[in-house]
């Protein structure tokens, strides 16, 4: 089986998730990180480490280093917002038939049978089999079914106001959007939950046919109501089948993050990855402190500290963290 990572300049934890892996996966499996923009001073450390895992780079790989470091260096503010999903849809359609998607900031927290997990999403023809969603009930909506000791189906049960203004059932959204009038509708996001339902951004087992059908290779930016739409239009059309681990098995950050940036928060996020990579490249950091729950922000904090570097206090990291946790609380979601 592929377990496909997708990483862009946080070596500190791609070192962390591929330790889990080695941890935690069970039976056969390749790694193939799909890489959008480390610098390659991190990206060779990485390949020195875990020699077994392929790195792939995207097109766009070293325009995103250039920018990086002109960024960091004080000389232009990073411009690179696409998304290398040319990269992505070629390794899918290359790769195994059932694949585990995570990200760089993902870790693996326990057991994760892949043979099982293959098992039965091809016997069962499941699309797709979730093992994390973040402690919130309201993103896997539905009759819950037990497989097995580690599974359990999902029968999925969308809201009427969810398939209307979400899944544009009847052309309802994109009506709205036409007239001018899709600010009417409040809480897009609440409505927007229980269709992830059908859907992941990663933490998740995908069949092959499914991601491929999810993304389009030519979309050059985040819109994840796109994805959300076409889960819903297999769903419907396809049949779709779905599945969820009996328990979460897996944790991201929410201390950290690679482009998120807040007005009135003087934060310099690309300034802050760049010490953390620096240390860790220099032998500083140990990435599993405080596994498997998240680094804890007071080891993380010596190192902002020690860079002296104003554009990075803890002090507005931790107004940062505040803000950015404060998106998914809202939603509902369990954040450390």
């Amino acid at each position: 089986m592929d377990i496909i990572i997708k990483s862009f300049n946080r070596p500190y934890y791609l070192e962390r998730c591929l330790r889990s892996i080695y941890q935690f996966a069970q039976g056969e499996f390749r790694i193939r990180v799909l890489d959008d923009g480390t610098p390659p001073e991190y990206l060779t450390r990485i390949r020195e480490l875990f020699p077994e895992a392929t790195i792939f780079t995207s097109l766009r790989y070293d325009a995103k280093v250039a920018a990086l470091r002109a960024h960091t260096a004080g000389e232009r503010p990073f411009d690179q917002r696409t998304i290398p999903t040319d990269l992505w849809h070629e390794h899918v359609a290359a790769g195994s038939e059932v694949f585990l998607l995570l990200e760089d900031d993902i870790w693996l927290t326990g057991p994760v049978p892949l043979d099982e997990v293959a098992q039965q999403m091809t016997s069962q023809h499941f699309d797709l089999v979730k093992i994390s969603w973040l402690g919130n009930d309201q993103v896997i909506t539905g009759k819950k079914v037990p497989l097995s000791e580690h599974l359990e189906e999902i029968i999925p049960h969308i809201p009427l106001a969810s398939e209307l203004l979400v899944l544009d059932r009847f052309g309802v959204r994109s009506t709205l959007k036409s007239l001018g009038l899709m600010r009417l509708v409040r809480r897009d996001f609440q409505l927007q939950l229980p269709v992830y339902t059908l859907y992941g951004v990663a933490s998740a087992f995908f069949s092959r046919a499914y991601w491929l059908y999810l993304w389009d290779e030519k979309q050059s930016r985040v819109d994840e109501v796109q994805q959300l739409q076409k889960a819903g239009q297999w769903y419907r059309h396809r049949g779709g089948r779905y599945a969820k681990s009996r328990v979460e098995l897996t944790k991201t950050s929410f201390i950290t993050s690679t482009t998120n940036i807040y007005k009135g928060v003087n934060l310099d996020i690309f300034a802050f990855n760049q010490h953390l990579n620096d240390a860790w490249l220099r032998g500083e950091v140990n990435v599993m402190e405080n596994f498997p729950k998240d680094f804890s922000p007071a080891y993380l904090g010596r190192f902002l500290t020690a860079s002296g570097d104003p554009r990075t206090t803890v002090g507005e990291w931790e107004k940062w963290i505040e803000r950015f946790k404060a998106q998914y609380i809202g939603f509902g979601c369990q954040v450390e």
